[in-house]
């Protein structure tokens, strides 16, 4: 159990992260480096890329189903390498961005890559993207990983 607890911390700290982050940045608009990364608050009724905009209860239902997934593929695998880490840091990223379409209705964003036309996001985006690529990676390449013993 120690185990998984500790190859489970990076979804908590995700959340974390994502939360004083987005009280910490409202309303700033402003480089972060120049040419590459910036700041610029805004309010997403929408999803990944800016899809379903105003689609709140969908979306909504579609994180909450994705975290509890996560926490059940958690509890009730024996997961080893990178398979808790992966199912951490996507529960990390959906319930940053839960906890803000349940109590505001939209998800805050503040990042911008300057140095290309991009979406704006946040670091509960960055969990569960970079979640979903490890999970990708470890189910190719490492599929002894996710064991259905309990």
């Amino acid at each position: 159990m120690k185990r998984i607890l500790a190859f489970a911390a990076p979804g908590p700290a995700v959340l974390v992260l994502d939360q004083w982050l987005k009280t910490a940045a409202k309303g700033l608009h402003q480089p972060l480096i120049a040419g590459v990364i910036g700041l610029n608050w805004t309010e997403n009724t929408g999803m990944a890329l800016g899809l379903f905009q105003g689609g709140t209860l969908g979306i909504l239902i579609l994180t909450a189903a994705m975290a509890v997934v996560c926490f059940l593929l958690l509890r009730g695998m024996k997961l080893r390498g990178l398979a808790p880490i992966a199912l951490s840091l996507i529960a990390g990223g959906a319930v940053g961005n839960l906890i803000d379409r349940v109590t505001l209705g939209y998800v805050r964003d503040m990042f911008e890559t300057l140095f290309m036309k991009f979406y704006i996001f946040n670091i509960a985006d960055v969990g569960v993207v970079l979640g979903a690529i490890l999970c990708g990676v470890s189910l190719l390449f490492r599929p002894q990983d996710w064991s259905k013993e309990p």
